[in-house]
């Protein structure tokens, strides 16, 4: 009988694990990452997961092409990363390549072509905090390209290495940043800092499981403060799935490469797949 219900937990634990990839998965079978198990417990997981959150969304500009062709669209981005290996490194980092891809299609217009895709691989090393309530805090430093794979005058592309943070201060807010600095030629978009910026800050909020509020700022300075801020809302469609109602706004500079000096103000709705890994500390709600 212990046997039976010992594989039941076990079974429930796995199904936690591979449907939802959070630490979040309900009060009775949650796994509690601490300082004793947390690489034991990363180096289980699936070593290929997604990276990002993976949405496809459509709207249309806020500005005077409102709701025209021209001036709607879609716009869809997925992300998955791949653990290299598992084991030890140098600082107890864990190695990962990573992947996202951004594209933004004309749905309104006849064909339906893509107007533009970034693509942005990388290599990341990553290093985990934790302390007796899971996992703290995040570094990832990364090598990353991005282009958007197009030749001649259209071409846009760069190489850079990057920092980031993230902080998880409770169950309910998790802070980031992320800095860069670019390597190697940018002749194919020279003054793309003066509006990309060097760093981003962002932050979620969660007051439920079923709801998150999300806003990044990305400043840069040129002639004139710009950058971008993005904005999102998400709502679980389902307490036991990981599908998602997703409102987003992105208003500024350089939300793709091919115009990134040509600001824009666009809202949009969709669905989206959350990627929650070991995003926030223990919930009780």
């Amino acid at each position: 009988m212990r046997l039976k219900k010992r594989n039941k937990k076990i079974l429930l634990s796995l199904l936690c694990v591979f449907s939802i990839p959070t630490i979040v998965c309900g009060q009775e079978n949650t796994i509690q990452i601490d300082s004793t198990n947390y690489k034991t417990y990363i180096r289980s997981l699936p070593a290929f997961t997604m990276y990002g959150d993976n949405y496809f969304i459509t709207g249309t500009s806020t500005e005077a092409d409102a709701f025209s062709a021209e001036g709607s669209d879609g716009k869809f981005e997925i992300g998955f990363k791949q653990r290299l290996t598992n084991h030890n490194i140098l600082w107890d980092m864990i190695p990962y390549f990573t992947y996202r891809q951004k594209a933004f299609w004309d749905i309104y217009k006849e064909s339906f072509p893509f107007r533009e895709t970034n693509y942005n691989p990388s290599f990341k090393m990553t290093k985990y905090f934790v302390d007796e309530e899971g996992v703290d805090a995040e570094l990832w430093f990364g090598f990353e390209h991005e282009s958007n794979g197009r030749d001649e005058e259209n071409s846009r592309s760069w190489n850079f290495f990057s920092v980031e943070y993230f902080r998880f201060f409770n169950s309910q807010t998790a802070f980031r940043a992320k800095a860069w600095l670019p390597v190697g030629d940018i002749s194919d978009n020279d003054d793309i800092l003066s509006y990309r910026g060097i760093f981003s800050l962002g932050i979620t909020y969660s007051p439920s499981q079923r709801w998150y509020f999300d806003i990044d700022a990305q400043p840069a300075w040129g002639k004139q403060l710009q950058g971008n801020i993005k904005a999102g809302i998400s709502f679980k469609v389902s307490k036991r799935s990981n599908q998602f109602l997703y409102l987003q706004y992105f208003g500024g500079y350089s939300e793709d490469l091919i115009d990134y000096d040509k600001s824009v103000s666009n809202i949009r709705l969709g669905i989206a797949f959350k990627d929650l890994f070991l995003n926030f500390k223990q919930r009780n709600n």
